[in-house]
């Protein structure tokens, strides 16, 4: 299998993210309504094009049990009825600012229907992203035996040391028994990053708070 042809995204820092709203006029407060549904237009433009590309491929997400065996597989199927008006054909390969500027993908959430649920923080989806793309990829490279360390193993031992070490580092502080622990956090991420991705194809989204 090849690599994802969309690759992980950096961190944002949003300039309103500290703004107290109490303190703020109403311009000022629709300005700030403004900017935080561009930040959810923003993870849900690359959401999207994750399950394009994932589609493309005929990918499954898994559901696995406690032992890792796999119950039940779903694969990622993008709803064209319900994205009709996100412009899928040229979406795949546009950026998010070109996107952005037209004005009826700006009106989505108000005209659309679009709802994001539940409580996910920006920086959380973004990690979350990257690592499922880190994970993905690294599954599917060629692997080289290095002892009794098995391919995935590896993998995630890369995500922790290279691609997410800032984060990683960060997690270690609260993480008693080590990279085992580490490991499974990867694995969980990879996981929860699986169900966004379906709940995406079916029109829905995370709440970015």
């Amino acid at each position: 299998m090849k690599e994802l042809k969309v690759k992980p995204i950096p961190t944002r820092n949003w300039k309103d993210k500290n703004v107290d709203l109490a303190a703020e006029g109403d311009n000022d407060m629709v300005k700030l309504q403004e900017s935080v549904d561009k930040r959810i237009y923003y993870m849900w433009f690359n959401y999207l094009k994750l399950c394009l590309n994932l589609e493309e491929i005929n990918y499954s997400v898994e559901n696995k049990g406690a032992k890792g065996e796999v119950l039940s597989e779903t694969a990622v199927k993008v709803n064209r009825k319900i994205y009709k008006d996100w412009d899928l054909n040229v979406l795949y390969t546009m950026n998010f600012k070109k996107w952005y500027k037209d004005p009826k993908h700006k009106n989505l959430f108000t005209e659309g229907g679009f709802k994001p649920q539940g409580g996910a923080r920006h920086h959380s989806l973004v990690k979350r992203y990257n690592v499922f793309i880190e994970y993905y990829n690294g599954m599917n490279r060629e692997f080289n035996e290095k002892g009794d360390i098995s391919q995935e193993m590896q993998v995630c031992e890369d995500i922790i040391e290279k691609y997410q070490k800032k984060r990683f580092d960060q997690l270690k502080i609260n993480v008693v028994s080590g990279k085992i622990e580490l490991h499974d956090l990867v694995k969980k991420d990879v996981k929860i990053c699986g169900k966004e991705i379906l709940s995406c194809c079916q029109g829905e989204f995370p709440k970015i708070k």
